[in-house]
């Protein structure tokens, strides 16, 4: 699988994630789920501060009043049993009342108030009463003696409701702090833990990660380092091919200088004529062996222009200075070089030394496969939109079309006794791609192939 083939299948992936998006919060992004999270936990709060944190306060309240009326109802009764025992003697009676600091009051049955006292007591005070019956011998009918709590003031109410809230408040904290937790660990801690096991099960043991269908940040995550791991997977393969085809390539030639070598080393009646004829054939293959190396070189080189510094340059500069670095030479080995530029004022940023190679390529790519006598080349530049074309063609044989789109395809070659033919388009593609460009190769109605770049365009 080369980049290509990556890149190919990358785009796939991604047109049938849009056009089978996934539906639901779930499969949205964080920031989606924090916002829904956050609704979530306001409603709930909200559910347990309506339902449960209020119902619990007024018990508690209730529960507060209720304890001061059942005194007050408790001490209504010994004082009736005090006041049956002392025989209604109403000043011991008060005696009584102001031993236990509360205030009391007697009514017969008519309503009438036979006895009443008042213990001192603050304006900012809570007073809560209780009555009972009692019937004295002397009365005819029965007594109602009424008897107020002790006075319970306002920053002893405010005390305990404060303390019942507290406790109520943290347990309602305790609980939404419960929650929040789950929620962070299911939908932000759980998929990172598994996240980071995926990375540990790739470096330590090379298993291959798989595709997330969570389109939030840390599915887009997991997609990235698989569709990166892809792209090293094919990187190693292809070096792993880089390094077979070089030694492939270097190997044959090689052999046959260390044969002739050996010849001239172990022989001592070779005829001069011969061992001319030798050195000649070392001489040969070492020139074989440095056109691969160098050949390699540049691939490798080509890949590295991504640090390389680039400058303005209108296209009327950049079509004289090709014109004047190869038409002449082309010319005197016959080769005719066209130079059209209708764009002059058009600019573009690029490194000059690599488009120098870009164009050294398309032109040596032709004159090793074109098969045209005479040899015509054309480079025509123009800007389209926001973008610079420069197209280069030839009046050739062009490419076969089952093979027209595997020509930028390192190693890609129809020599079979050479495997690191081919850089040479490569090369071209990876110095487009280093400029912020694409390439095209099509072959033109009229003959000949055509390859085109599209370059971005720089307004003044």
């Amino acid at each position: 699988m080369n980049a290509r083939e990556v890149k190919t299948r990358m785009i796939k992936r991604q047109m049938d994630r849009s056009e089978n998006p996934r539906v639901g919060w779930l499969s949205s992004r964080l920031s989606h789920k924090a916002l829904v999270g956050l609704v979530l936990v306001a409603v709930l709060s909200g559910l347990i501060m309506c339902g449960c944190f209020l119902s619990y306060l007024r018990s508690s309240v209730d529960n507060l009043y209720n304890g001061i009326h059942t005194e007050s109802s408790d001490s209504a009764k010994q004082a009736a049993s005090f006041l049956m025992d002392c025989g209604g003697d109403y000043k011991a009676l008060k005696s009584y009342a102001v031993a236990h600091s509360i205030s009391c009051e007697v009514r017969d049955e008519k309503g009438e108030l036979l006895f009443e006292y008042q213990s001192p007591q603050d304006n900012n005070c809570v007073v809560v009463s209780g009555s009972a019956k009692v019937t004295l011998p002397n009365q005819k009918g029965p007594l109602t003696i009424r008897t107020f709590s002790i006075p319970l003031k306002r920053q002893q109410i405010s005390a305990s409701i404060s303390r019942s809230a507290l406790v109520g408040l943290c347990v309602l904290d305790i609980c939404i702090f419960i929650v929040v937790a789950v929620m962070l660990y299911l939908l932000v801690l759980a998929p990172i833990i598994r996240l980071r096991h995926t990375f540990r099960e790739y470096y330590e043991h090379g298993v291959l990660p798989q595709r997330s269908t969570r389109q939030d940040e840390l599915g887009k995550l997991q997609n990235t380092f698989a569709d990166m791991v892809d792209v090293i997977e094919s990187k190693a393969q292809s070096e792993r091919r880089l390094i077979a085809s070089v030694s492939h390539d270097i190997k044959t030639p090689l052999t046959s200088v260390m044969g002739y070598s050996e010849r001239l080393v172990t022989s001592k009646k070779i005829p001069p004529e011969k061992q001319q004829q030798y050195l000649r054939n070392i001489h040969d293959k070492s020139i074989a062996i440095k056109n691969i190396i160098d050949e390699f070189d540049d691939y490798l080189e080509a890949g590295l222009h991504d640090t390389s510094p680039m400058y303005m340059m209108t296209l009327n500069d950049f079509c004289r200075t090709v014109k004047n670095e190869y038409q002449a030479e082309l010319a005197d080995a016959g080769v005719g070089l066209t130079i059209e530029c209708e764009s002059p004022a058009s600019q573009f940023r690029c490194n000059y030394e690599h488009m120098r190679r870009f164009i050294g390529n398309l032109i040596s790519n032709s004159i090793q496969h074109a098969n045209a006598e005479p040899l015509k080349l054309r480079l025509a530049c123009w800007r389209e939109n926001e973008q610079i074309i420069l197209s280069f063609s030839d009046n050739g044989q062009g490419v076969p079309p089952d093979i027209l789109s595997h020509i930028f395809e390192p190693f890609f070659t129809t020599d079979r006794g050479r495997k690191v033919s081919g850089l040479g388009l490569a090369i071209c593609e990876n110095i487009i791609h280093t400029h912020g460009g694409t390439i095209t190769a099509a072959n033109q109605p009229a003959g000949g192939l055509q390859i085109q770049a599209h370059l971005p365009c720089i307004n003044e």
